[in-house]
């Protein structure tokens, strides 16, 4: 059985191969920060408002703010505007999984 990037990667060309290698890459480097995973481990149990997030964090709100918004620009985050308040939550659950594998697998070398 194929796996689903062979699917879906099977008729693009070695350029655009590069072109998709090249938006992984800037992907990940988005979720390299430890502050923007803490936000991911924040929201993945639901939406959360940025005073929620910033209270989980343990961080100011000027700097959860930063990485808030530069999650929902990469398409991590999806955000709700509603009266004075911003709601963040999970824009695509294959991210959490992911995530959430990666933090598995460390954490069982921790022990």
């Amino acid at each position: 059985m194929k796996s689903k990037v062979q699917k879906v990667t099977k008729n693009l060309s070695p350029k655009q191969m590069e072109k998709v290698f090249s938006q992984v890459a800037a992907y990940f480097n988005v979720l390299s920060e430890p502050a923007r995973l803490r936000i991911m481990y924040s929201v993945c149990g639901g939406e959360k408002s940025v005073s929620e997030v910033v209270e989980m964090c343990g961080s100011s709100q000027a700097n959860v703010s930063r990485h808030l918004l530069a999650m929902y620009k990469a398409g991590i985050l999806l955000r709700r505007k509603e009266g004075v308040t911003v709601y963040y939550s999970i824009a695509d659950n294959a991210t959490v999984e992911m995530c959430q594998s990666v933090c598995a697998k460390i954490a069982e070398g921790i022990h």
